[in-house]
């Protein structure tokens, strides 16, 4: 944490960027950390590879995350944020000239330890709770935009402070931007009471594809191009989708195939806690959290779904009945 702040402190140009395809703890990290550098007196520009979500529209600063990279050149370092492994930066990211150093703020289990400085811890609840822990490090000056955006980040990847990464200091934290002015409900009214009539209407259909194995202890759901084509739905409609799957009575891992331009699939992993997902998602080149991963299979959508189910169902043979 000391090499970070010093980094912060001699330099003036900096890039903050994160994964493709970013959620809400993604976002969040990345403008709250931007806006922070920029209260320091700091250059910074935002990118991120995709276009930002609708629901996430509302962060200060979204519009001026930059998508392109093969204009932008020269930085003092480059914050990398919630993103474990470069690829996961998308191919824009490369087109980026003169970065001089890498640094990682991130707390997936499955980090590669890319960069050349790294705050990383997997107990954290979110890298928005990493970026809070450096702001108090500098030390830095919180506002109301700052606030708005590390709560968005924390309230995401809490689950509405539902999951077990809910921690005491989790709290202290929130009880902390709750004083700048950050209002929840208007939070959750963006994130989660502002659905696109496609977004429901693309969802009765891809709940219509379940299927329960392994005693139904296994759920899956997909969605394909062509399902996305029809409800004119792009693909940031479908984040939130999987955990249908895990809130079935007797699952244990739940999954979300999403069939990509290319043919690949994207998986998304869900478990309520005796499945590592992290493990299965690292299985094939992904990772993340013990119940919250993914990855990505090249192939069709049978020989995907076989491939993942064979290596999920021999870790949940020999279980036990869940107990929810």
């Amino acid at each position: 944490m000391k090499a970070i702040v010093e980094e912060i402190r001699r330099g003036q140009r900096f890039l903050v960027a994160t994964h493709v395809n970013p959620e809400g703890d993604a976002l969040g990290s990345l403008l709250g950390l931007g806006l922070c550098l920029r209260g320091l007196g700091k250059r910074v520009t935002f990118f991120d590879c995709d276009p930002v979500p609708a629901y996430l529209g509302f962060l200060p600063g979204a519009e001026e995350i930059v998508h392109d990279g093969a204009a932008l050149a020269d930085y003092d370092a480059a914050f990398i944020v919630d993103c474990g492994t470069l690829d996961r930066l998308g191919e824009g990211f490369t087109k980026i000239r003169g970065i001089r150093k890498l640094i990682n703020l991130d707390h997936h289990l499955t980090n590669h330890g890319f960069a050349d400085l790294s705050y990383v811890d997997p107990k954290a609840c979110a890298t928005g709770e990493v970026v809070y822990r450096l702001m108090k490090a500098i030390p830095a000056s919180l506002t109301r935009e700052i606030a708005l955006c590390l709560y968005t980040a924390i309230v995401t990847d809490t689950g509405s402070f539902r999951y077990s990464n809910t921690t005491p200091e989790v709290h202290q934290i929130v009880a902390e931007l709750l004083q700048y002015g950050v209002d929840p409900w208007e939070v959750s009214l963006h994130l989660f009471e502002s659905d696109p009539p496609q977004r429901i209407a693309l969802l009765g259909e891809v709940l219509a594809t379940l299927e329960l194995r392994a005693g139904g202890r296994l759920a899956a759901v997909h969605v394909t191009q062509a399902m996305l084509r029809a409800h004119q739905a792009t693909p940031d409609l479908t984040e939130g989708f999987v955990n249908y799957t895990r809130g079935i009575r007797g699952v244990e891992v739940g999954l979300l195939f999403r069939e990509l331009p290319d043919g690949t699939h994207k998986v998304s992993l869900r478990s309520k806690g005796r499945v590592n997902v992290a493990e299965v998602a690292e299985e094939f080149g992904g990772g993340g959290h013990a119940n919250a991963a993914g990855c990505a299979i090249k192939g069709d959508l049978a020989a995907a779904r076989e491939r993942m189910f064979a290596v999920v169902e021999r870790r949940l043979a020999g279980l036990g009945p869940c107990a929810t």
